[in-house]
């Protein structure tokens, strides 16, 4: 070492090292992995709280979206949950803004069009393939947080003409409007109809209201030469065919 190079006196040599990623940049660095993670080694390899964060990191910063992922999981319980809540529930998560709302409601918008792609072509309980029929009912209503009542209306040759939300209730009751389903069921030219609605309780066991509302519908459908195929009961872990239990 020469006297020009020497440290001055008192002082050591300090060793040069890499700097530590800001806070922001670190969690950057944790969606990049979480991307190419999910891309290399598919669903399996990332949890879901992972999941949601990479849903949220398109519309909330990446530590944004981390928090914001356990928040909703810790509010819902699961990601489906996460994906079925109302609009106006997502709005009361701390934090979370509508681009990111918009970005739940469309992962649940193409989960459901997934489901429907998998339909069979004729949706008759006698069938086998009529369980993809009662998937397809679980992924429209299974996990709201309220009742809700939904109809299928099929053509002659029981395919899908459309779905729709008739009514939203509350936690264990919806109303239901015999007339209202038939005068809609006369607008789109059904044949046949498939109703259904969700038992956030769990329970898919219809209720005594239940089995009174599917009767006055079934008769006031048949005045008009509709047929009621079946009314199904979702739940996330289960479901419940009228039809199939012998109730229709």
């Amino acid at each position: 070492m020469t006297l020009s190079d020497a440290p001055a006196p008192g002082l050591r040599e300090v060793t040069p090292f890499a700097a530590t990623p800001a806070p922001a940049a670190a969690a950057s660095i944790a969606i990049d992995d979480l991307r190419a993670r999910l891309l290399r080694a598919g669903r399996e390899a990332v949890d879901d709280r992972e999941l949601l964060q990479l849903l949220l990191a398109g519309s909330h910063p990446a530590a944004e979206a981390e928090r914001l992922a356990r928040l909703l999981l810790d509010t819902f319980g699961s990601p489906a949950r996460v994906l079925a809540a109302r609009p106006g529930t997502l709005r009361a998560v701390a934090g979370l803004g509508e681009a990111g709302i918009a970005a739940i409601k469309t992962a649940e918008a193409l989960g459901i069009a997934m489901a429907r792609a998998a339909l069979p072509e004729s949706f008759h309980p006698q069938l086998d393939t009529y369980e993809k029929v009662v998937e397809y009912c679980r992924s429209l209503a299974a996990h709201r947080d309220v009742e809700e009542f939904r109809a299928l209306y099929l053509d002659t040759k029981n395919r899908l003409i459309r779905d729709e939300l008739l009514q939203t209730g509350t936690i264990n009751h919806t109303p239901v409007y015999p007339r209202q389903v038939c005068v809609r069921a006369l607008e789109v030219g059904a044949a046949a109809l498939v109703v259904l609605h969700p038992h956030p309780s769990g329970d898919p066991t219809p209720s005594r209201a239940d089995v009174e509302m599917t009767t006055r519908l079934r008769d006031a459908l048949k005045t008009i030469d509709v047929d009621l195929h079946d009314h199904i009961v979702a739940t996330p872990g289960d479901a419940f065919s009228f039809k199939q239990k012998g109730l229709l």
